[in-house]
């Protein structure tokens, strides 16, 4: 004896519904925001792409900075050749003064090297270094912004706060580790 149509649809929409439910919950939320206690306004929180920069004040300082940066382009030119195995990890503060400063330089840096985004993971965190419902501890965080850089799932090295030179040769100095 088969089950009539209507059972049969219903059991679909059934599978359907459970597999919304579970994907939904499994999916990254980007760009949330809190309030920052200190200044009273808006900041990012969680993980979070560029486009979140322009819901909060951080866009201003952002567009400025990514406006009037000019990388050096020897360089990138080097960069080129070692960032296709190069995975990121940058966690940051849209509070933060060096962020506002050096995290637009960076992105200014990927968008001429052409960087595959989906090889970036960006952390907003509070004043406090955490985001809720990430564990920032393995990373080690102390000051923002901190870029990190992977190589075969091994961290190769950091730039913490402000570059020792420049963001682009802190990054070539640290790709160029062999390893």
């Amino acid at each position: 004896m088969q089950p009539n149509f209507s059972m049969k649809i219903m059991k679909i929409f059934r599978i359907i519904l459970v597999t919304l439910i579970s994907t939904q919950s499994f999916a990254q939320v980007l760009n949330q925001k809190t309030m920052d206690e200190k200044k009273h306004r808006e900041i990012l929180i969680g993980y979070c792409n560029r486009e979140g920069f322009s819901s909060c004040s951080f866009d201003s300082a952002y567009q400025a900075n990514y406006g009037l940066y000019a990388p050096d382009t020897s360089a990138l030119r080097m960069l080129t050749r070692g960032m296709n195995d190069i995975v990121i990890k940058l966690v940051m503060g849209t509070w933060c003064g060096d962020s506002k400063e050096q995290v637009p330089h960076f992105y200014k840096i990927l968008d001429l090297l052409k960087f595959d985004y989906g090889k970036l993971s960006l952390i907003c965190v509070d004043r406090t270094k955490a985001a809720p419902g990430i564990d920032l501890a393995p990373l080690s965080i102390n000051l923002v912004p901190t870029f990190i850089f992977y190589r075969n799932d091994r961290e190769i090295g950091r730039i913490i706060e402000t570059p020792t030179i420049s963001l682009e040769k802190d990054m070539l100095r640290i790709i160029d580790k062999t390893e």
